[in-house]
């Protein structure tokens, strides 16, 4: 049987068809996971948990955003600068990083940084604590990312030893602290009255807590020269050698970081030390029986403490912005920020986050809130972190005895006014 020819109508509707089928092919094609944005997450670690919780973070935002992927790295504090500078000398650069807020001036001069204020909505902005938006994320006018990381500090003690010690109340100035320790070192040869931090991380840190507590100051105001070798820095660096070389630290301090003291603190053989709010996290949940009580830096005549915070940068390098900014709406949602404060024992940066039961019902939580607005930030500079590696060099210089404290101040202040010279010229 002879077959009729399709009629012309017929074949423009099925050549219409397959016009269709191709192009939705072409723009499924555009969408194939080897082709979607992808965004470069660096994130210093904090604990154990740090990874679990932003894979945890990741995997309900690509499932939202099936066309952004994030790539995460986490880092070690130590190797994180060096880390970063290798991914941009490959070509690859972070596109958010969460960093040492003391890191952004380099960053910023060296032209790696976007500032981030045109994707800030007033809305957005107004979620966090100004202290934190509008002072510690600000530099040179501009603000250069969001405080991701927060904390203030806080002096802890070991009820129990305290109580074998004969001490009912947390010391207030000076003189209490001393002669606290002195008790509490009378308890046992492994029993130590206070710990001082004398390397690593916050060494500097821990000496500029005796310093604004006895009315002292880092920098002059307009932050041009040295202050910190001032007679209010000479008495707290005095203060604080004294303690060692009386014996009323932990053995050789400049051997102990921010880990070793809390190590000590937990395992009950310090008395008395300085940290922030992830103690009081690990204590609580891995230490229930041990007592421990919170209270003011001990000061002469200033109470304060230091505000922290770390800062989730965008590089200017960075492609794909534009999904970076839509993984942070992500990523600063309410619900995520509270699980990161109560899973890494860091404090809110958002309002309606710290007014959460799970924060103001908990008392450690609520009292390093209480002393975050009396915090002080280190002062930004261009040289932030060399500064703080020469304030270390020297201070250990003085606890090891091989420099008075006069000594170690002064030529401290040699060095970090060559620092502020540099950073005056340097732009």
């Amino acid at each position: 049987m002879r077959r009729l020819a399709m009629p012309i109508h017929r074949l423009s509707h099925i050549f219409g068809a397959l016009l269709v089928v191709g192009l939705l092919a072409t723009l499924l094609g555009a969408c194939t996971p080897q082709e979607r944005q992808e965004i470069n997450f660096v994130f210093m670690r904090t604990s154990d948990n740090t990874e679990p919780y932003w894979q945890e973070v990741i995997a309900a935002f690509e499932a939202e955003n099936p066309n952004i992927k994030v790539n995460l790295f986490i880092f070690k504090w130590e190797e994180g600068q060096q880390r970063i500078q290798e991914m941009i000398d490959q070509g690859n650069p972070p596109t958010l990083a969460r960093v040492a807020t003391r890191w952004i001036p380099q960053y910023v001069a060296a032209g790696l940084l976007e500032p981030v204020d045109e994707y800030i909505s007033s809305d957005f902005r107004s979620q966090f604590f100004p202290l934190l938006i509008d002072e510690g994320s600000q530099y040179e006018g501009r603000t250069f990312g969001l405080p991701i990381t927060v904390s203030s500090r806080a002096f802890y003690y070991n009820k129990e030893l305290f109580e074998e010690a004969g001490i009912t109340e947390p010391p207030t100035n000076w003189d209490e602290l001393k002669e606290d320790a002195e008790a509490i070192h009378t308890l046992g040869p492994d029993t130590y009255g206070f710990g001082i931090q004398g390397k690593d991380l916050e060494t500097s840190t821990y000496f500029y807590y005796f310093l604004w507590g006895n009315g002292g100051d880092i920098l002059t105001t307009d932050g041009t020269r040295p202050a910190f070798n001032g007679a209010q820095g000479l008495e707290a660096a005095t203060f604080l050698t004294d303690m060692i070389n009386e014996g009323l630290t932990q053995p050789n301090p400049t051997t102990s970081s921010r880990a070793d003291l809390e190590t000590m603190f937990v395992e009950g053989n310090l008395g008395m030390v300085i940290t922030g709010p992830w103690l009081a996290r690990r204590l609580d949940n891995e230490y229930p029986d041990l007592e421990y009580g919170l209270a003011t830096i001990p000061y002469q005549t200033t109470p304060t403490t230091l505000a922290a915070q770390d800062t989730l940068i965008l590089f200017k390098q960075a492609k794909n912005k534009d999904a970076a900014w839509k993984f942070i709406e992500f990523l600063y949602a309410d619900e995520y920020r509270l699980d990161y404060a109560l899973t890494e024992g860091v404090l809110p940066e958002k309002v309606a986050v710290a007014e959460d039961a799970q924060i103001k019902e908990n008392p450690s939580f609520a009292f390093f809130m209480e002393k975050l607005p009396t915090g002080r930030f280190e002062p930004l500079n261009v040289k932030s972190a060399d500064i703080a590696t020469v304030m270390t060099e020297y201070l250990q210089a003085a606890y090891l005895g091989e420099m008075t404290p006069q000594e170690a101040l002064a030529e401290a202040a040699i060095q970090v006014q060559r620092l502020l010279s540099y950073s005056a010229t340097s732009w």
